[in-house]
């Protein structure tokens, strides 16, 4: 039997426990004083994007802790749904305007009695099980993962009572309304917003160039097990025609892990309209190459790194040279599509200010609808605040109607040290990308995509460090 949720918006009321204005469990009877579940029924937080539950469903003292804990962890990303029976196979939630949509991640949090202090991550969903280790370990956390295919998408967080008692500076850890009236540490806040960070992790695309074409000629199973251990995506890889021999292997390799491998290209004097048939040719022998391999081994898009500002005529005839850049990319994009390839190319983060809006102010629009995807080159290495990550990639995001931008950071060594994480650690990085996950999903922006890394020899180094 299938139970539908039905949106709750603003915080109002729902039938059984008050947390803050929002009711959890069932019954028409609830006092803050005490926590009901009767027949435990679960409290809810859909994130639409990605169709997760986060659920509290246990009948133990715990449960008031598990409460603020899913509650803070949704924060205000995630919106408030009615109560659900735990029991019910495969629910369904209804948003406004009735549409209905699988839920297909149920992630539960869940206290136990222990006097370790330490948390046990179990699922089958293997890429968020990683995916929460990882932020929980980050943020300095004990953590035990397993993955478990039987239990299919759903994924549990099951902390101990020892781990609770670090959450608040006192009180009942079995009654809601003592702890509403206890300070939450910076503990409980630490670790609700790494669960946050891995569910908006794993509702995002990670993108990564590869320009090194010995990753794949020398070393192709060493990038493999990287790139599928750290959950990418889409890979920008070099089309470079001499090692097409090794790429069989390679593309088919990512195909098998879900991951889809876009031929890299591009050069600066593309973007002027004599040298579109240059364009077209590479295109060609992409497209020569897919006809001799199985399906699983082809390129599935063209990814394009055009960049005319670099060329002399760029500070002699801009204008000239703007216009010849939007001309040439819209043939090339023409081009692909007609081809049957998924279409996307590198943008510049100041595309939409000085450098080019007195010359086609509609320039960066441009590029972003026509394509299937842009990657901002937003690069900085702070998340947020003036000349950040976000800052300079947000007209971007917000013009998409469609999750199409990708945000790409720098890792590459960089002489201004605000552009790249070269000089920063591993652990820096992540909370930085974490930031900028958060804050457009906080912003409910639709046109954020993810995050790209430039390019993988360099993130490979930077964990290595």
């Amino acid at each position: 039997m299938k139970f539908k949720v039905h949106v709750v918006l603003a915080l109002s009321v729902i039938l059984g426990i008050w947390i803050g204005g929002t009711v959890f469990g069932e019954g028409n009877v609830a006092t803050k004083d005490e926590v009901i579940c009767e027949s435990c029924w679960s409290f809810s937080y859909v994130d639409l994007g990605s169709e997760v539950f986060i659920n509290g469903k246990e009948e133990g003292e715990l449960l008031p802790v598990s409460s603020l804990l899913a509650q803070s962890a949704a924060g205000e990303v995630y919106n408030h749904y009615s109560v659900v029976n735990v029991s019910a196979s495969s629910p369904t939630i209804e948003t406004e305007p009735s549409v209905t949509r699988a839920v297909t991640t149920v992630v539960s949090i869940t206290g136990v009695q222990g006097e370790a202090v330490e948390t046990t991550i179990e699922g089958g969903n293997e890429r968020l099980v990683n995916m929460l280790n990882k932020h929980l370990e980050r943020s300095g956390f004990s953590v035990n993962s397993v993955v478990n295919s039987d239990m299919g998408q759903e994924v549990s967080i099951t902390y101990t009572e020892a781990q609770a008692r670090a959450f608040f500076s006192g009180g009942d850890l079995s009654l809601l309304a003592s702890l509403t009236n206890q300070e939450q540490t910076s503990e409980f806040n630490t670790y609700s917003k790494a669960i946050q960070d891995a569910l908006n992790e794993n509702k995002s695309r990670k993108s990564v160039w590869l320009w090194d074409s010995k990753a794949v000629s020398e070393r192709p199973n060493e990038t493999i097990q990287f790139l599928d251990s750290h959950h990418i995506n889409h890979v920008y890889l070099h089309y470079n025609p001499l090692v097409e021999d090794h790429y069989p292997y390679f593309i088919s390799s990512m195909d098998q892990l879900g991951i889809t491998v876009h031929a890299l290209m591009g050069a600066p004097h593309w973007g002027l309209e004599k040298n579109i048939p240059e364009g077209k040719h590479r295109m060609d022998r992409v497209m020569s190459y897919n006809s001799e391999v199985t399906e699983a081994a082809q390129f599935k898009g063209i990814h394009f790194d055009i960049e005319p500002h670099v060329l002399d005529e760029w500070d002699t005839d801009r204008e000239n040279v703007v216009n010849q850049w939007s001309n040439s990319s819209q043939i090339y994009v023409d081009y692909a599509k007609d081809n049957g390839f998924i279409v996307g190319s590198d943008l510049p983060f100041w595309t939409d200010g000085p450098s080019v809006a007195p010359y086609d102010p509609d320039f960066y629009k441009n590029m972003i609808d026509r394509q299937d995807y842009v990657t901002v080159m937003a690069y900085r290495n702070t998340a947020l605040g003036s000349n950040s990550i976000t800052s300079l990639s947000e007209n971007e995001v917000l013009h998409a109607n469609s999750s199409k931008v990708e945000i790409g950071v720098e890792l590459q060594p960089h002489y201004l040290d605000y552009v790249s994480f070269d000089d920063k650690t591993y652990l820096e990085m992540e909370y930085e990308l974490a930031e900028v996950r958060s804050y457009f999903e906080e912003m409910q922006a639709e046109g954020f995509a993810g995050t790209t890394y430039h390019s993988y020899t360099q993130w490979k180094d930077l964990e290595a460090r």
